[in-house]
């Protein structure tokens, strides 16, 4: 039995205009998924975008579209792209198989339907599909904090500064450092350090709250987040209630270090989209300005947060930097 998350079924569609076919799938596959059925392409793609299905089950003849064109607009899509889909259909002449698979479908069954021959397909993508997002988080996180790696954090910041630019919002983005960490390092050991990691990495998680929201572990000691949507001011509300949290912590910090407890500085910076000139500002500029007001944080003393504008790269007619 394939389950997508702990004590839950993962969710299979099919999409077939013949009820005998449905049923007969229904009948095969409910011990293995959550079914939900759709009898034609426009139905089928409202129930996609209401919950995205693990695994679909397609008619290649649908009333308003072709199942290959089906097939075809699901893997352009980004959101549904690695969704396998399995044919169903009673066509079995020459080249329709590759057609199938330049389709990008992952497999097909023939019908009539042989009801071992299903469970047994169905099954086996299922768990091909959940070893392959498996692979994709571990690829995408950081083993130590558990946070989001580099990785992530370069590409969500991508597509939220083309988002933010989009929608004209504002993005912050924050740069975080465990404050004199080397100290704290050669003093309790590695493996002490490895456990103050990730003890700042989960705290960072809770502050993040929205579902728009990243923390990422940068590299290092070295932490970052990412707040779509927000402002300056709404940036050091989400920094004070991390140091907050950090202090409930109480890390006791190396004897030579400036702070009893583990502390931590940070340097953050906003992108107001509609005052930026686009022809001279990227992604990287963001975590560079915050980068720069992090050190500055540091230089003042540590364990507090600095905010930096980005420098001259504003459109407005004033020349008058928001914020």
């Amino acid at each position: 039995m394939n389950k997508s998350t702990e004590g839950e079924l993962p969710n299979i569609l099919i999409i077939d205009d013949d009820s005998t076919v449905v049923m007969a799938l229904h009948k095969v596959l409910c011990h293995i998924g959550r079914i939900r059925f759709a009898s034609d392409a426009a139905q089928a793609f409202l129930l996609i975008e209401e919950t995205k299905p693990e695994l679909i089950l397609l008619d290649v003849e649908l009333p308003d579209m072709n199942g290959l064109n089906v097939c075809n607009k699901l893997k352009e899509n980004p959101e549904t792209c690695d969704i396998p889909v399995l044919f169903i259909t009673s066509r079995v002449e020459i080249g329709f198989e590759e057609k199938v698979f330049d389709a990008g479908a992952s497999d097909y069954i023939v019908k009539p339907l042989k009801p071992r021959v299903v469970a047994a397909r169905v099954q086996t993508h299922l768990a091909y599909h959940r070893a392959m997002l498996q692979l994709d988080e571990l690829a995408h996180t950081d083993s130590l904090s558990s946070l989001a790696n580099r990785r992530t954090f370069d590409e969500q910041l991508e597509l939220e500064f083309k988002r933010a630019r989009r929608q004209q919002e504002p993005l912050t983005i924050m740069m975080i450092d465990i404050d004199e960490f080397k100290k704290f390092n050669d003093y309790y050991g590695h493996i002490s350090g490895d456990k103050c990691i990730r003890s700042i990495g989960l705290t960072l998680s809770t502050v993040a709250k929205r579902p728009t929201d990243l923390a990422a572990r940068y590299g290092g000691e070295e932490f970052s987040l990412i707040l779509p949507d927000t402002d300056d001011h709404g940036a050091i509300m989400v920094f004070t209630e991390l140091m907050k949290k950090i202090e409930v912590l109480e890390i006791n910090h190396a004897p030579d270090a400036t702070h009893r407890f583990i502390t931590v500085s940070a340097g953050y910076t906003t992108m107001w989209p509609e005052q930026c000139d686009f022809n001279r500002i990227t992604a990287i500029d963001l975590v560079q300005t915050a980068d720069e007001a992090l050190y500055i944080s540091k230089d003042n003393g540590r364990n507090q947060a600095t905010f930096k504008h980005l420098p001259i790269l504003y459109s407005n007619a004033s020349g008058q930097q928001p914020g």
